[in-house]
């Protein structure tokens, strides 16, 4: 496949007003620029290109509906480490792990994801306004969710925090707000802090570490709400370590979870955790919806997004951060989740 260059579209303007529904048109920033764009249209299975996940050697709810490689020439590009797409399938803002915004436009054909265009950084601030990036220790962005008001919060690692944007009201150039999680979130490990948000339909905010252990078998996280915390724990299936989570139309939970070693490479995994379990005490666990297997299209998966289109079909985006490093790629992967 040859990566098809995008012509870079005027400065995209964000929604004015973000919720888990839409994403639509918001004061853009004067710090946020338009950024070169390419890709190609990948199958999930190069041997197989029909491979759908559906056939009956592979039965899963999942269809594939196409994927993309993404590239540009911005050294900002890359690093993706959370996502939100709008219902309407149109509009994707992300966050990296360098501290900057990425917003973009989606394309279809037939109803499959085919193209990726208008593409526009723009760096992240701090609560007195100022950039974030190029400060890894305030810039490790790791996931992102949208609040019941509106807000975007981002959780982040190293220092470990989650905090809020108003990008409604301010576009780009909206400044931190804290949430406050636990006093022991201080205590999560360097580099295996925050990297789950979702928010509930009652309004609470979960939050879950990437492997920071409650137990042997028991990732840390808390569900905040009115300001109360209550502790948390979701169920490691080694050698998997969680990487993101997002709320499904029914209120049931989905993580995407990653495995790497230097002899099996890296691998993905999909659990489903029913909305029952979330007001129960036993770690959160459910049915693995989806693995990768051998020479199916996979990187370093750590974002997930679910949008529900007007007529009803329930859709998974599953994104990669290629670490800015030249021997992995950025991926987008779009699925259809049947019930």
């Amino acid at each position: 496949m040859y990566f098809r260059p995008v012509r870079s579209a005027p400065l995209l303007a964000l929604a004015a007003a973000l919720s888990l529904a839409c994403l639509q048109a918001a004061p853009a920033a004067a710090n946020a620029d338009t950024a070169s764009v390419s890709f190609a249209r990948i199958a999930l299975n190069p041997s197989n290109a029909d491979d759908t996940l559906n056939a009956p050697s592979t039965p899963s709810p999942f269809i594939y509906r196409g994927g993309l490689e993404v590239r540009s020439d911005d050294d900002r590009f890359g690093g993706i480490s959370g996502l939100v797409v709008s219902d309407n399938g149109v509009h994707l803002l992300a966050i990296t792990d360098t501290g900057h915004w990425l917003s973009a436009t989606l394309v279809y054909t037939d109803g499959a994801l085919s193209g990726i265009g208008d593409l526009t950084l723009a760096p992240m601030r701090d609560m007195d306004g100022e950039p974030i990036a190029g400060r890894k220790r305030l810039a490790d962005a790791e996931a992102m969710t949208t609040l019941p008001d509106g807000r975007i919060a981002v959780a982040f690692e190293r220092n470990h925090r989650v905090w809020a944007y108003d990008l409604a009201t301010y576009g780009f150039n909206a400044r931190a707000d804290r949430i406050e999680i636990s006093p022991q979130l201080a205590n999560a490990v360097n580099n295996k802090g925050l990297e789950a948000l979702a928010t509930l339909p009652d309004g609470s905010l979960v939050a879950v570490t990437e492997a920071t252990m409650a137990s042997k078998d028991e990732i840390t996280g808390w569900r905040v709400r009115d300001g109360d915390t209550t502790d948390i724990t979701l169920k490691r299936i080694p050698p998997f370590d969680l990487t993101d989570m997002a709320l499904l139309p029914s209120g049931d939970l989905l993580t995407l979870e990653r495995r790497f070693n230097p002899i099996g490479g890296v691998g993905a995994q999909i659990r489903r955790i029913p909305a029952a379990a979330l007001d129960e005490t036993a770690p959160l666990d459910g049915d693995i919806l989806y693995r990768s297997t051998a020479g199916q299209t996979v990187d370093n998966m750590e974002g997930i997004a679910v949008s529900e289109t007007p007529d009803g079909k329930t859709l998974v985006y599953v994104v990669s951060d290629d670490n800015f490093n030249p021997l992995q790629r950025t991926l987008l992967l779009m699925f259809e989740l049947k019930d």
